[in-house]
């Protein structure tokens, strides 16, 4: 079967893909969305009366674009502030949708956002999400976003563009190694610009 038919008939199974998104702040959660839906326009989250919560992390209220329905996503907050609650709200939404018997309700897929620093790349509890085993069968991706930040942190002003490029993707490789030696690390990594 070919690759289009495959993902034809993949679209005919599947009426929307549940992706749950991780990342601390600013790690350009909402720029890969609008991209990986082809929009300029911002997701919209509204309460039951309508109130829009733009900006308020509910990982259990799925937003989607409008121009882009087919990807329902949900937002969690990034583990950087240490609540450990943050952590068990996270893999307790997981757990909910591994247990759903509806495709529909699922989770699909797990982007767990990063945003490359040389002076603290992994937080404890990044490290506890990725060395406790997970519920689902839902692959858990690392973007690394923001490389092109990255090139600037790790910048020698004795190396042209393309050495200094090399650099950078060799420095995050040697970052990337405690994330990747984890009991229950990410199913695969994407870098972008």
């Amino acid at each position: 079967m070919s690759d289009i038919a495959a993902a034809s008939k993949l679209r005919d199974k599947y009426t929307h893909f549940r992706i749950l998104v991780i990342g601390r702040a600013n790690a350009g959660k909402t720029t890969l969305l609008k991209r990986v839906c082809n929009t300029t326009e911002e997701p919209c989250i509204y309460d039951d009366q309508g109130k829009n919560l733009r900006g308020i992390h509910d990982i259990n209220r799925p937003f989607s674009f409008a121009s882009n329905p087919k990807f329902i996503f949900h937002d969690s907050p990034g583990f950087e502030t240490g609540d450990e609650a943050q952590l068990k709200i996270v893999q307790e939404f997981i757990k909910k949708c591994a247990n759903a018997t509806e495709v529909d309700d699922q989770l699909h897929a797990i982007w767990f956002c990063f945003t490359p620093d040389v002076s603290r790349f992994l937080f404890d509890l990044e490290r506890d999400f990725f060395n406790q085993e997970r519920a689902g069968k839902a692959p858990v991706i690392a973007v690394f976003t923001k490389f092109d930040d990255f090139i600037t942190q790790v910048f020698d002003l004795d190396l042209d563009n393309d050495e200094n490029r090399t650099a950078a993707e060799e420095k995050l490789a040697e970052l990337q190694a405690p994330l990747f030696g984890c009991k229950f690390p990410p199913t695969a990594g994407v870098c972008l610009e």
